[in-house]
């Protein structure tokens, strides 16, 4: 591994998959930068998802590979994919089709908010 100009960065990375061989992945909307969901990878889902250009991943409860919208139409188009600096984490930059990234028909999957010791469904913005 080579360093680059700045000596605490190394020119290259691989990934460091987990124990299961997974790598979690951060879904993000590539025009606004929303976070839509986090998922898991393993190297065949991130292999495909780089040649397909589409968001391809693990599925833990099922024990297979899961093209985000084979069944919903909610595809991930892939533009951009970046490893973290420790190599543990990936972030996919898609362009969301369909009716939205969470399984519930949402934009996203992150929409529950604390509120005192609960966690509720978010308020709607005015």
């Amino acid at each position: 591994m080579s360093m680059s100009s700045d000596s605490n960065i190394d020119e290259s990375m691989d990934p460091h998959w987990n124990n299961e061989g997974l790598l979690p992945a951060i879904a993000q909307d590539a025009n606004s930068g929303e976070v839509l969901m986090l998922a898991w990878m393993n190297a065949e889902a991130l292999s495909l998802s780089l040649k397909e250009r589409r968001a391809v991943y693990w599925s833990r409860s099922r024990g297979t590979l899961w093209r985000k919208g084979e069944t919903s139409g909610s595809v991930q188009e892939l533009v951009d994919i970046r490893l973290d600096c420790d190599g543990d984490t990936l972030l996919l930059k898609v362009n969301q089709r369909g009716s939205g990234a969470c399984h519930t028909g949402r934009p996203t999957c992150f929409f529950y908010e604390p509120l005192g010791d609960s966690w509720v469904l978010e308020r709607e913005k005015i």
